[in-house]
């Protein structure tokens, strides 16, 4: 009912002639201004909030898309490295079995290197020992004079110390000198003698015969076995030879050179 009556009171001009109802009819309408000012606010608000709204749920739509593509970044991602993880295994097995074989390679290299340089060894002793076989170490002794009129017993000026290395070995004597027996029908002996003995398994003599005088230069080489190792006199002696006396035995002549020379030989 009253709202009749509000409704009179605004809409019909002239019912109620009344300056308090006018008064009211005119806070009435501009209450009423307000409200519609209000609801049109309220409906720009509305429209804002709407429209806010859907760009909120356009962002979240984004938003979404971008984390279901952000997930399949990671996803691939994910995978390569899973996938790179994989080859990385690959590749470190690979270089595990490369470093395998060339460890042994290494290994193989350094078995030749140690072969060769046992080889080379070898070859060092073996030249060694071949340049000491042809290497001959002969121990000598020389002279120019004096010549020695002795006839029996030793001729001090020719001696050779020698120093022999084993006692299962030969020593192999030469002796050069001018040699010379005065005749006739008269005979000489020189002998080679070591440490003032004849060699035990052969005597190194040279006997010579003279029908007249004669001054020559002779070699007697011989071979003296049975000798013990160690520090030994190698000299030379003069006699008769067996059936005949009073020989006359020259030994060197002038200034003429005389050797002796020994040699350890198996």
């Amino acid at each position: 009912m009253w709202r009749i009556l509000v409704f009179l009171l605004v809409f019909s001009p002239g019912a109620f002639a009344n300056p308090a109802i006018e008064d009211l009819k005119a806070g009435f309408e501009k209450a009423l201004n307000k409200v519609k000012v209000l609801q049109a606010e309220i409906l720009e608000k509305h429209i804002e909030i709407q429209q806010k709204q859907a760009d909120l749920e356009a962002t979240i739509q984004t938003v979404e898309n971008l984390k279901l593509r952000l997930d399949g970044v990671e996803s691939g991602v994910n995978e390569n490295v899973k996938k790179a993880e994989q080859r990385a295994n690959q590749t470190n097995t690979k270089i595990a079995q490369v470093d395998s074989k060339a460890n042994a390679a290494q290994n193989t290299a350094d078995d030749a290197i140690n072969r060769a340089n046992k080889a080379q060894r070898t070859a060092n002793t073996a030249q060694n020992t071949a340049n000491e076989a042809l290497i001959r170490k002969i121990a000598y002794a020389t002279g120019n004079g004096p010549g020695d009129e002795t006839d029996v017993g030793q001729i001090k000026s020719r001696v050779l110390r020698f120093t022999k290395a084993k006692t299962n070995t030969k020593i192999r004597i030469s002796y050069t000198d001018n040699l010379r027996t005065v005749g006739p029908r008269k005979t000489c002996r020189w002998e080679i003698r070591v440490d003032g003995s004849s060699c035990p398994n052969q005597t190194l003599i040279y006997d010579d015969y003279a029908s007249t005088r004669g001054d020559t230069s002779r070699t007697v080489v011989g071979y003296c076995s049975g000798v013990a190792a160690g520090s030994h006199t190698i000299g030379i002696w003069v006699g008769n030879v067996p059936g005949y006396t009073r020989s006359d035995c020259y030994t060197g002549w002038k200034n003429s050179t005389w050797v002796i020379e020994a040699e350890e030989v198996n």
